[in-house]
């Protein structure tokens, strides 16, 4: 089975971002782009944490956890949400996790290989990501998904977020809706799971 392992080196980094193009301009998602010319990087990269999904040593999937920044659009898919409206709503959701004491993080630039999206495969991919957030810290995540997508996402444990369960964007061809979901009922609900996978190493210790 593949494993998800962080990309630091530089080599890797310039791997992982032609990669990440590659399967984003063959796909629904071609919109979400930053560039045309093969690599995909966007203001957010600076200070997300980057995570390869490797088998044998080659690239077969990736994803990257973004940490909130300043402004309007402190996470990436902000930039989609249904006017000042949505953004409230995106908001008020960061406010209420960080009064918890919840660190937050977009899960971003989820990408597979063509050749490794057995439903097997995907879960297996989800489940190391959910761990390795776990493990760097992360306790609740927000993300957006193609609408019709959702239906999986709830299936290991998300939710849509009320309110902003079908939006449109120019950049997307469907459309999209927004999920959330807490790591710590995640890992309690997937655990026998990760076990039998071999991802428990990459829970975060116990306090």
């Amino acid at each position: 089975m593949p494993t998800l392992q962080p990309i630091t080196s530089r080599r890797a980094i310039q791997e992982y971002h032609r990669f990440r193009h590659a399967i984003y301009s063959t796909s629904g998602q071609r919109g979400f782009l930053s560039s045309a010319v093969g690599i995909d990087v966007d203001e957010f990269d600076r200070s997300a944490l980057h995570f390869g999904w490797y088998e044998g040593g080659r690239l077969v999937g990736c994803v990257r956890l973004i940490d909130p920044v300043k402004g309007t659009f402190a996470l990436h898919c902000f930039k989609d949400l249904p006017g000042p409206v949505g953004l409230d709503l995106g908001h008020a959701l960061l406010r209420e996790a960080r009064d918890r004491g919840h660190r937050v993080c977009e899960v971003g630039r989820l990408c597979l290989a063509p050749d490794h999206r057995s439903p097997a495969q995907v879960r297996a991919f989800v489940l190391a990501i959910i761990a390795a957030a776990h493990r760097h810290g992360r306790d609740h995540c927000l993300f957006s998904c193609d609408r019709p997508h959702a239906a999986f996402w709830r299936r290991m444990g998300f939710r849509n977020v009320t309110g902003l369960e079908a939006y449109t964007t120019p950049r997307a061809s469907r459309p999209i809706c927004l999920i959330q979901g807490h790591y710590h009922q995640l890992l309690a609900l997937h655990r026998t799971e990760l076990q039998r996978l071999g991802l428990a190493q990459l829970l975060r210790p116990a306090a």
